[in-house]
C-alpha cells in the first residue's frame, strides 16, 4: 500500500504531480507512491479507490497551486467550496483519517492562505508545515522534502528490475514512471555537482553507431552542438558550453544562482550516459539521462532525459527532451555533423 499520495489540480499541477511522482518514486519505490493518473487501473469506481487508498493513511502531499483553490466550475463558484470537489474529498478524507499532511507551495504560491478565507477542511492547511516546490530550485525542494519523509519513517524499497510492458496486477504508468529516470540524481550534492546516472536497456544492440558531432534543434532559434560517443549499447553524451546569460527562460535561475553564489552563471553545458539499442526489425532509439552544469565549474544546474529515433540513413534523429526544471517534453530533432 502506497504510503504517500500526491493531491493536485489538474488544470496546473498534472506536469509538477507527475514530475514529483517520478522522483519521489525513484526514491521509495514507485508501489510507495500513488498518483491517480498513474495508478487508478481501467473500469474502477476511482472514488472509492482513492477513498480506499486514503484509510491506509498514506502522508499527503497536497500541491498548492494557484488553481488548487482558485480554480471555479461552469457557474463560476469555486471548486473547493463544493463537497463533492475531488481535492476538497482527499484532503478531507486524509484529515479524518489521522494522515500527515504536506503543503507544498509551489511557484506563485507564497503561502498559505489565511484560515479565515478557506472552506473546511482547507482551513486547516495552516496547521502543517509547508515546504516549496519551485520549478527553478527543483532538485533542491525535493531533496528536502525526501529528507522529510525519510524522519517521517517512509522507507526506501529495493529499486524492481524495468519491465518493457507493465506485468500484471501493476498500472502501465507505475511502469512508464520506472522508465523516466531523470530522479536517480536526487541523492546528489548540488554543490559538488557528482552525478549518478540512472540506464534504460531495451532490447538487442544495433549495428548503428551515434558517435559523432550532432546539431540538436530545439526551436529555430535554440540549437545545441552535441557530441555522442557509442560503445556497444552504451551512449555519453557532452556538448558545448550554450551561453545562456541573455536568455529569458533561465533569467529566475540566474537570479537564484547569484543569491546563493554570489557570481554570475552565463553558460551551461550538457552530459548524460544511456543507451543506443533497438528491438529486432525495430529502429535505433537512443535513452541518455542527462545533467545540466555550469560551465565552467560543473555544478549541477538541472537532469533531465532525451529520447530519439535514427533515421534510416544515420544522419538524423527525431524525439523528445525532457528537463525537470520545466516538467514537459520538448520536441528534439538531431541532424548529424559531417566531419570536415
Amino acid at each position: 500500500m502506497a504510503q504517500l499520495f500526491i493531491s493536485y489540480r489538474s488544470s496546473d499541477g498534472k506536469d509538477k504531480a507527475t514530475a514529483l511522482a517520478r522522483d519521489l518514486g525513484a526514491v521509495f519505490g514507485d508501489e510507495q507512491v500513488f498518483l491517480d493518473k498513474d495508478d487508478l487501473r481501467a473500469g474502477v469506481r476511482w472514488r472509492e479507490e482513492i477513498a480506499q487508498t486514503l484509510k491506509a493513511r498514506p502522508i499527503l502531499l497536497l500541491l498548492l497551486t494557484p488553481q488548487l483553490l482558485a480554480a471555479t466550475d461552469d457557474r463560476g463558484a469555486l471548486r473547493i467550496d463544493d463537497p463533492t470537489d475531488p481535492i476538497r474529498r482527499e484532503v478531507a478524507d486524509a484529515l479524518a483519517g489521522g494522515a500527515h499532511l504536506i503543503p507544498l507551495l509551489c511557484d506563485d504560491v507564497a503561502a498559505p492562505p489565511p484560515a479565515a478565507e478557506l472552506p473546511a477542511p482547507f482551513n486547516r492547511i495552516g496547521d502543517f508545515t509547508w515546504r516549496p516546490l519551485r520549478a527553478y530550485d527543483w532538485h533542491h525542494d525535493v531533496q528536502r522534502l525526501v529528507d522529510d519523509l525519510h524522519a517521517l519513517g517512509v522507507v526506501a524499497t529495493p529499486p524492481a528490475v524495468t519491465p518493457t510492458s507493465a506485468p500484471p496486477g501493476q498500472s502501465v504508468g507505475q511502469a512508464s514512471r520506472r522508465r523516466l529516470v531523470v530522479a536517480a540524481v536526487l541523492a546528489m550534492p548540488i554543490a559538488l555537482g557528482i552525478g549518478w546516472y540512472a540506464l534504460r536497456v531495451a532490447g538487442t544492440a544495433s549495428a548503428t553507431d551515434v558517435t559523432g558531432s550532432w546539431l540538436a534543434t530545439l526551436s529555430p532559434d535554440e540549437t545545441l552542438f552535441l557530441a555522442l560517443r557509442q560503445s556497444g549499447e552504451k551512449v555519453e553524451l557532452s556538448s558545448r558550453p550554450v551561453p545562456i546569460g541573455e536568455r529569458a527562460d533561465w533569467a529566475d535561475y540566474r537570479s537564484f544562482w547569484r543569491e546563493r553564489f554570489g557570481s554570475e552563471l552565463d553558460a551551461v553545458s550538457y552530459r548524460g550516459k544511456g543507451t543506443a539499442s533497438a528491438l529486432p526489425g525495430a529502429e535505433l532509439v537512443v535513452d541518455i539521462a542527462l545533467q545540466i552544469v555550469s560551465s565552467p565549474g560543473d555544478v549541477l544546474v538541472d537532469t533531465g532525459n532525451l529520447t530519439a529515433t535514427i533515421a534510416g540513413d544515420g544522419a538524423t534523429m527525431a524525439g523528445t527532451l525532457w528537463l525537470n526544471s520545466a516538467q514537459k517534453e520538448r520536441p528534439v530533432k538531431l541532424a548529424r555533423v559531417p566531419q570536415q
